[in-house]
């Protein structure tokens, strides 16, 4: 236990200098227009920036429309096989699952138009777990295990509600990427870096969701 308490203070302080090292290159509170963020109105998907927040949604149950929205944003100056750290706050407020969440993503990404040069990291979130998976167009998608899967005790158990904006940090540093969740530390993985310099978010399920106050730090 002493060992792991030191391996996570290792984590903490690491990652601290890091940040401190990083400078802001985007931020976002969706109050003004000035990052062009791309409007969807389709009969099936909706994106929309209002109220000083980014609302995405889908109209349909999948089984009556089985497909999904690939949304995303051009950062310039954001290269994502470095270490960097995004921040920003999600809301999820209905979804066909009882326990779905969102995902995020960060790469080379597909846009919803059809643009095919897609190789991604994406992180699926739930109400009570994470995910990392990876896909490209060569050797599909590959899913790593869920946070409650990993049994490390440095790991803080994974908890959010529908209605209520959480904190979410996701750190790539030196071939780990961290999840912190409300400040704690939620999910790790070693990956491999992925070339890109795109976030995106995708929407499969029936429901809507919320984002607001994107940092990302590089």
């Amino acid at each position: 236990m002493k060992c792991l308490s030191l391996v996570f203070l290792f984590v903490c302080v690491s990652s601290l200098i890091t940040e401190a090292q990083q400078k802001t290159i985007f931020k976002e509170d969706f109050e003004g227009y000035d990052n062009d963020w791309k409007i969807v109105n389709t009969k099936e998907f909706k994106v929309k920036q209002d109220d000083g927040k980014l609302t995405i949604s889908k109209a349909s149950l999948n089984k009556v429309m089985n497909g999904c929205l690939w949304y995303k944003k051009t950062i310039p100056n954001f290269f994502t096989d470095k270490n960097f750290n995004i921040q920003f706050e999600a809301n999820t407020i209905s979804s066909q699952s009882e326990s779905f969440g969102f995902d995020i993503q960060w790469g080379k990404l597909q846009e919803y138009d059809g643009v095919r040069k897609t190789a991604i990291y994406q992180l699926d979130f739930t109400l009570d777990r994470v995910r990392l998976s990876r896909f490209d167009l060569e050797r599909k998608w590959k899913y790593y295990r869920w946070s409650n899967e990993i049994g490390n005790d440095e790991i803080s158990a994974f908890s959010i509600k529908r209605g209520v904006f959480n904190k979410f940090e996701i750190l790539q540093e030196d071939n780990m990427v961290f999840v912190k969740l409300n400040g704690k530390l939620v999910y790790k993985m070693p990956i491999e870096y992925q070339i890109g310099n795109e976030i995106g978010f995708q929407q499969c399920l029936q429901g809507e969701w919320q984002f607001d106050n994107i940092i990302i730090k590089q």
